[in-house]
């Protein structure tokens, strides 16, 4: 389809799928709206810029080990399962995982960076990132390889399993840190499997996924007071959740180490 019909598409997505449940979705969070989404952003961000510091500066497993404490990454995991939970909970609320689970093949074909509000630019900066244009691009190329690659297996394990599955594994990762924490040494058991490198770089790729994810719902039902068209709100939105979910999706690979 051309870029105007992927417009009015993803319009039509909005329109079936979120606009409905705008008003619910508000309503839950009325009383501290802007206060919940951006505690978890922020600390989605921090997180996230941590862990592009290990991806840039730390040469191998040893040296991640060497920089930082255990209970500073225990820290990180539990701050990226924790945002996880929030940004599943509200693409959920939102209609978005039912949008995306029933046309994944259709919002994927044609996600490119013209699609992306301006905001998600200064999103991507919050979490680190010193080229926003670049990464968004790499993020959909990211999201449109992973679903074009599960898309037979989604009617079986859809959106909500998988990304539920996700929080299981952060939590049972972040159980496991906290329990080398309270062996009080420094080194790191025999026993215990370092969390490699690459594990990490997924780890951060979660949480881009998630950033993402909490600024496009936030942009869609208002909280968000930056000036946008109501264009770009409607079916903005639905192209960058469709990208921070699939993003996150993603990252699961490497924290199996695949």
């Amino acid at each position: 389809m051309s870029d105007a019909e992927y417009r009015e598409f993803l319009s039509f997505l909005f329109e079936r799928y979120v606009r409905p449940r705008v008003a619910r979705l508000r309503h839950r969070y009325a009383r501290h709206m802007e206060d919940e989404f951006s505690y978890y952003f922020e600390r989605c961000a921090r997180s996230t810029q941590v862990l592009r510091f290990i991806e840039s500066n730390c040469y191998d497993t040893e040296d991640i080990y060497t920089t930082f404490r255990i209970e500073r990454l225990a820290g990180l995991v539990y701050g990226i399962r924790d945002t996880v939970d929030f940004s599943n909970r509200i693409a959920d609320e939102g209609g978005f995982l039912d949008a995306c689970q029933s046309h994944a093949r259709q919002i994927a074909d044609g996600l490119v960076l013209v699609h992306f509000p301006d905001a998600d630019k200064d999103a991507m900066r919050e979490t680190g990132s010193s080229n926003p244009d670049v990464e968004l691009r790499s993020l959909a190329h990211t999201a449109k390889s992973w679903i074009n690659e599960h898309e037979g297996r989604l009617q079986e394990f859809g959106f909500r399993q998988r990304l539920a599955s996700v929080e299981e594994k952060l939590k049972g990762e972040g159980d496991e840190f906290a329990a080398i924490e309270k062996m009080e040494t420094v080194q790191i058991p025999e026993k215990v499997r370092p969390r490699t490198k690459r594990w990490f770089k997924g780890l951060g790729q979660i949480g881009q996924g998630a950033a993402l994810t909490i600024a496009n719902v936030a942009l869609a039902i208002g909280v968000l007071h930056i000036p946008v068209s109501p264009e770009t709100q409607t079916w903005g939105a639905i192209a960058s959740v469709a990208t921070g979910i699939g993003t996150l999706l993603s990252g699961v690979g490497d924290l199996h180490n695949e």
